[in-house]
């Protein structure tokens, strides 16, 4: 099997030599190393021009992280990929350990564990559990909710089946990793392989950390996924759900989390799924009181921006 390492790196010259130390120096080496600079303003080129002869170097203009990883991928030629952040670093024995298990599988991903650390480091714990293990829709229903595999660059994928989803959806600006693998996960089995391959590190600025956008960002994959299923006569009952509910589950996290900023975009989306709940009534309630007293916060840009894209992506 052949395995391409893919970075796609926005302003990560910091971290970036790093990254590309743990792979270069991987037990069992990949094939090829492409980085897709994503309109980056720092010296990203000078640092990869250091390893020319061992990592390919891509400058694209700035569209975000699926659409690195979608450049990256257009250009790579191995039969199995693995899409790094440019601040995670590869175990020793990752693509090692990720390839004899592919190799000893019919699965269409195959991953491991990543030690997740925070920063300021307050806390360490392992992440990307075997939950997502299994024959469709096992590893999709174990993702709907919540994400298994919490990062790609601890999973190795078949090129074919990436190809068979479609790609990165590039109007996910966050989750995105989640809505890809609900996509794989009605279309593979995924294995893990047992190990740890993978140290992550979050800080409070990074994506993945921030709670209003993780909330809108998740209701926005799950009424997709639906949606992409549906077109493609994808039966969804495992996952006992449905729009309600889910945009139920929305408006109970922003009420918890008191981002009181989100609640008129999620009744925008009620309204377009013809779903009205008593969630949503109270909702309404809260969102009118806020408007009488001029204290109505302004909806994020980003709502606005994925609530009109992402239905493009299901054809």
């Amino acid at each position: 099997m052949t395995i391409s390492i893919i970075i796609p790196a926005y302003n990560a010259a910091r971290w970036l030599p790093r990254s590309i130390e743990s792979v270069l120096t991987q037990t069992r080496p990949a094939d090829e190393v492409i980085v897709v600079d994503d309109g980056s303003t720092d010296n990203t080129a000078e640092v990869c021009r250091t390893y020319a002869n061992r990592v390919r170097y891509v400058r694209r203009e700035n569209g975000g992280l699926s659409a690195a990883r979608n450049t990256a991928l257009a250009l790579s030629r191995g039969e199995w990929f693995l899409s790094l952040d440019a601040d995670d670093m590869l175990y020793p024995q990752a693509l090692s350990a990720l390839a004899e298990k592919a190799e000893n599988s019919d699965a269409g991903v195959v991953y491991g564990f990543v030690l997740q650390r925070r920063d300021p480091a307050v806390e360490t714990r392992l992440a990307s559990l075997p939950y997502a293990v299994g024959a469709p829709p096992e590893p999709a229903r174990a993702q709907f909710w919540w994400t298994a595999i919490n990062t790609a660059g601890s999973a190795l994928v078949r090129r074919s089946l990436h190809e068979k989803v479609g790609g990165f959806d590039e109007s996910f600006r966050q989750v995105e990793d989640c809505e890809y693998w609900l996509r794989c996960g009605v279309m593979a089995s995924f294995a893990h392989c047992d190990q740890i391959v993978l140290d992550k590190s979050y800080s409070p600025a990074s994506l993945g950390q921030q709670q209003a956008r993780s909330v809108w960002f998740r209701l926005q994959l799950q009424l997709k996924f639906l949606s992409w299923c549906r077109h493609r006569n994808i039966e969804t009952s495992f996952l006992k759900t449905g729009p309600a509910q889910i945009i139920d589950h929305a408006l109970t996290r922003a009420y918890r989390q008191q981002d009181l900023e989100l609640l008129a975009p999620i009744l925008s989306q009620a309204r377009r799924e013809g779903v009205f709940t008593p969630w949503c009534l109270r909702a309404q309630i809260t969102v009118t009181r806020l408007r009488l007293t001029g204290r109505a916060p302004a909806a994020p840009d980003y709502c606005r921006e994925i609530y009109q894209n992402w239905r493009h992506a299901i054809s």
